[in-house]
């Protein structure tokens, strides 16, 4: 983070709306600009490192097949490997009743990880393009940038395990033959175990594909120490300004503008059920994962203990009624609606708060955010009690409904006070958290549509090509002459080094509508060069020859226009 400034910034408040800029064309940023080479290039990248993401998720199958085979009853097969030190037969026993076989058991734990471990390595070609047109300029921080990169690559090797325990439950639920018959307290507590190993998972493998070990970039916390604490002053100068640029977004929006309203529309409220699911995978997800197999694992202790004489323990009945599931799924749709709507209605009871603001610039610290703009503290502080209020509805509703209908079971009832008690607060503190960082994105959009952050790249990797072939399109060459004719100064020799690169780039001022590279291939068709001379010129056909050549012995000695830069340089 940039070092703050020695004096107070004056306040800033009725701020204009901010303009939106143009969004560039990624087939013409030049090829020094560009951070990999290609996305061929970028997927050996990630072949070569991937051991150590690879490590992970095969020690990640391991442990979703391990609760896959115990997760049929968890206690029954504590209790039969406690036996087995006695009797071994005891074991064997155990797993013919489960429906398990010793070959089986070998078979799935020395093939099925290494398979599953390798679909996910099949998936690394994928990866680049998940990436390659990610400009760095329209992230707000060199952070931000960096954990997209992770975040995006990470999902793409993930795929495998996510679907997989995503798919269980409903392979269960179809009747497929396996050794789960039902959704009983083991396979639901194995279930709970699976959603925290995935959760674990991917924050190994995000550590193992971050964006300095992919793209050999500086991390962003030597970025932003160099912003700090550089010696040279230009140097750190553009470091800080490469950790973070200024937020253009202010708020409260301005009155009457599109922003002002944008989170009662549709795409604001997908926008901030977006960020607050997000924000749950940290604050409610774990959580959620050890209250069910805290609830789940006590539920199969009880029903081994007392169905323990029967033969068949994966023929027990599930604890959740069918009926719970009718219930819960419409609810959690509807409180999922109201979160959506959760940032509007908040905004909406902070009105009152506008003229408290004394400062509507973004700054890096929350605290000092709060403190100089009441509304936006009040709108994040109100989504978060809107949120969780909005739950403990849910699950108020719920328990009613199951009451009169007498379908609630110990269990249920169980998962409802832990809901309330636990997950429901959780859920609040991660809307918060969700709207600091994300309620300018539901207002106004992405921060990229109103600011550029200066940075030395502007794109991950060429969608076509490689940087080397990007460097002769002539269209690139073109764009890039234009734009170092536009920053004004001079620019003569690096415009010089461009033509030198290939063919002259010039324009026909007099052919309305032309573009460089069509002037330019229309002229090169005819075998025709700029005119460097003007009348007489050899270059034009000025001379007095039958075609406009010179004469041989009229032909200029040291005082001849090259035909190129290299000949003028050669002069």
């Amino acid at each position: 983070m940039p070092s703050p400034p020695s004096h107070p910034l004056p306040p800033l408040t009725d701020l204009p709306p901010p303009r939106e800029l143009p969004r560039e064309e990624t087939h013409l940023v030049p090829p020094s600009e560009i951070i990999a080479e290609s996305k061929r290039a970028l997927t050996g990248r990630l072949l070569r490192i991937f051991w150590a993401p690879g490590l992970v998720l095969l020690g990640l199958w391991y442990v979703l097949l391990i609760l896959y085979v115990t997760g049929a009853s968890p206690t029954f097969w504590f209790l039969s490997g406690l036996a087995a030190l006695g009797d071994p037969m005891i074991l064997r026993s155990a797993m013919s009743s489960l429906g398990f076989s010793s070959s089986g058991l070998w078979t799935a734990f020395g093939l099925l990880p290494v398979a599953a471990t390798a679909l996910s390595l099949a998936l690394v070609p994928l990866a680049p393009s998940a990436i390659a047109g990610m400009d760095p300029r329209r992230y707000l921080s060199e952070a931000g940038f960096q954990r997209e990169i992770a975040t995006r690559l990470t999902a793409v090797l993930m795929i495998p395990p996510v679907l997989v325990v995503a798919a269980l439950p409903l392979s269960v639920a179809l009747g497929l033959p396996q050794p789960w018959n039902g959704l009983g307290a083991g396979p639901l507590m194995a279930l709970s175990l699976g959603l925290g190993a995935i959760l674990l998972g991917w924050v190994l493998v995000r550590r193992t594909v971050s964006a300095p070990r992919v793209l050999d970039l500086d991390t962003a916390e030597a970025v932003e120490l160099a912003g700090r604490l550089g010696r040279d002053l230009d140097e750190r100068s553009a470091a800080a300004q490469r950790a973070l640029a200024q937020d253009r977004r202010h708020l409260p929006p301005s009155p009457g503008t599109s922003a002002a309203s944008a989170a009662l529309t549709p795409r604001g409220a997908l926008l901030a059920l977006a960020h607050i699911a997000r924000a749950s995978l940290t604050w409610v997800a774990p959580a959620a994962a050890g209250l069910g197999w805290l609830v789940f694992g006590i539920t199969d202790l009880v029903t081994t203990f007392s169905g323990i004489t029967q033969s068949d323990l994966t023929q027990v009945s599930a604890p959740l009624q069918w009926q719970l599931v009718a219930l819960g799924a419409p609810m959690a749709v509807l409180v999922a609606f109201g979160v959506s709507l959760a940032p509007g209605l908040a905004i909406l009871a902070a009105q009152n708060q506008r003229r408290l603001v004394i400062d509507q610039r973004t700054y890096a610290s929350w605290a000092h955010r709060a403190r100089v703009n009441p509304w936006e503290a009040r709108v994040v502080s109100l989504t978060g009690w809107f949120s969780a209020g909005l739950a403990l509805l849910g699950l108020t509703a719920t328990a009613v409904l199951l009451a009169l209908l007498g379908a609630a079971t110990p269990v249920a009832w169980a998962g409802i006070v832990a809901g309330a008690l636990v997950l429901t607060p959780l859920l609040g503190a991660g809307a918060s958290a969700a709207m600091k960082s994300g309620l300018r994105d539901v207002l106004y959009g992405p921060a990229g549509t109103y600011m550029r952050r200066r940075t030395p790249y502007a794109l991950v990797a060429p969608d076509i090509g490689t940087r080397a072939q990007r460097a002769k399109d002539p269209a690139v060459r073109a764009a890039l002459r234009q734009r170092l004719q536009a920053e004004g100064g001079d620019h003569t020799w690096e415009i010089f080094d461009l033509d030198a690169a290939g063919e002259q780039l010039w324009v026909d001022d007099d052919e309305p509508g032309a573009r460089d590279t069509v002037v330019r291939a229309a002229d090169l068709a005819q075998g025709r060069l700029p005119d460097f001379g003007g009348d007489g010129s050899a270059l034009t056909g000025g001379g007095d020859g039958p075609r406009g050549e010179y004469r041989s012995e009229d032909l200029p000695g040291r005082h001849e226009i090259p035909d190129s830069v290299t000949g003028l340089r050669k002069r």
